[in-house]
């Protein structure tokens, strides 16, 4: 069987910031199940350097995952996933001083927001016609 030559594929900045979003939603939303178990519906929820860390980490891992088999890999995304993981470890070892406090409410809220976000500017992208 021969292999047929594919073309490489270029992904648009508004996928990679829909998938950007997308990330940070599903981010959100493990963090939304994760207090609600360990601390119960509704409890404060403190926001602190690390978690701030993480949902960032989670928005440079969303834009620079791979999206097709045809895309071709790249120094900038090997960087981008080393940076997410960096911060995702310094997250770890830096003090945590509590920034804010939300109410739990606020991260599903924010996550179907970014959810939402990601589908508007994702479907914006679809050709029309």
């Amino acid at each position: 069987m021969t292999k047929k030559p594919t073309a490489e594929v270029s992904i648009p900045a508004p996928i990679r910031i829909g998938g950007a979003l997308m990330a940070v939603a599903i981010v959100l939303a493990i963090f939304t199940a994760f207090e609600v178990i360990t601390h119960g519906w509704m409890s404060p929820f403190p926001v602190t350097p690390r978690f701030l860390l993480i949902v960032v980490a989670g928005a440079i891992l969303g834009g620079f995952a791979t999206m097709t088999r045809n895309q071709k890999s790249s120094m900038a995304q090997v960087v981008a996933l080393g940076i997410a993981l960096v911060l995702v470890v310094i997250g770890r070892f830096i003090p945590q001083p509590v920034l804010m406090v939300w109410d739990q409410y606020w991260l599903p809220a924010y996550a179907l927001l970014a959810f939402a976000c990601s589908l508007a500017i994702r479907r914006a992208m679809i050709p029309k016609g």
